[in-house]
């Protein structure tokens, strides 16, 4: 099979830029040796940048499900009440990680490709005593939908809920303020928009949700995905982290040559300029959609929330 003429127009894995593909052309190297490390921060640094935060920024080896389910077991305890926005495929995975490690899952659903009612939302916020969480999928690639994770935030915070955030297809392609937009944890992947390639998830994590993970009571079910680890194992104390003296060390290794890739499509991404990429998203996504339309196709989602 000739994989040369492959075009990839998924919403990922997406097509690499040759930058990237180089990035990757390099001896192998111990993930403790001192020069990749310097990558590694610098490209936690980069990726803070693009979820427009001044949050820590996490990369676990796997997917966005892996940061996913690393995010809600790091975060819940049996018990804990999380009010999940269901709204297509991806959402549920939420409700299903909450179910698998013991949360009450509060589970709102909304039509397919339709907008979220934000008044049922508050509603629900009202009604529901202590949500300790509220998820939600930023763009929903089941259905080419994005959800107003703006207002979703505003919610959030005035109920006193953490907000998780799924921003696996979107971060890099559509506009995210992490901080902005009081986002607790904003979970993403390297393969999508970000441009980089399968094995990576990348998380921010306010000091809020840290906080969190502190107050446990009782230690989560996940040796590899505790996020805390991360805090007091490889975070400095001087940027919010936990260790003070000694060796910094990785809770979980990283795929040495995916970061070298990520690295270098963080750098594409913002040496065009978020601005512009989004825009140029933007232009590109209505022109596929009148292109649909021209040869008598319907958009499934409403078209006002359409990606």
């Amino acid at each position: 099979m000739n994989t040369d003429e492959i075009l990839l127009m998924t919403p990922g894995p997406t097509e690499v830029s040759i930058r990237v593909l180089k990035a990757m052309m390099r001896p192998a190297i111990h993930h403790y040796d001192p020069n990749f490390m310097e990558v590694f921060d610098e490209t936690t640094q980069l990726l803070k940048k693009i979820f427009q935060t001044k949050n820590n920024v996490v990369m676990l080896c796997g997917t966005g499900r892996t940061g996913m389910e690393a995010s809600i077991l790091s975060l819940i305890e049996p018990g804990d009440k999380v009010l999940n926005i269901v709204s297509g495929v991806f959402s549920e995975w939420f409700k299903n990680i909450c179910e698998i490690y013991g949360a009450q899952s509060v589970d709102l659903e909304f039509e397919w490709g339709k907008p979220i009612d934000l008044e049922k939302v508050k509603e629900t916020l009202e009604k529901e005593e202590d949500i300790k969480i509220l998820t939600v999928v930023h763009n929903e690639t089941s259905t080419g939908a994005v959800n107003p994770i703006k207002e979703l935030g505003k919610l959030a915070k005035k109920y006193g809920a953490l907000f998780v955030v799924d921003a696996i297809s979107s971060l890099g392609g559509i506009e995210i303020k992490v901080d902005e937009w009081n986002i607790d944890v904003c979970v993403s992947s390297s393969q999508k928009c970000l441009g980089g390639l399968y094995g990576i998830s990348v998380l921010s994590i306010s000091d809020a949700a840290w906080e969190a993970m502190e107050n446990r009571k009782i230690k989560p079910r996940s040796y590899a995905y505790d996020l805390l680890k991360w805090k007091s194992r490889w975070i400095p104390k001087e940027e919010g982290g936990l260790l003070v003296l000694g060796r910094r060390s990785y809770p979980l290794p990283p795929p040495t040559h995916l970061v070298y890739a990520l690295n270098e499509a963080c750098k594409i991404i913002l040496e065009e300029g978020l601005d512009k990429r989004f825009k140029r998203h933007r232009i590109i996504a209505y022109a596929t959609r009148e292109g649909v339309k021209s040869i008598g196709l319907k958009i499934f989602p409403d078209e006002e929330i359409a990606s």
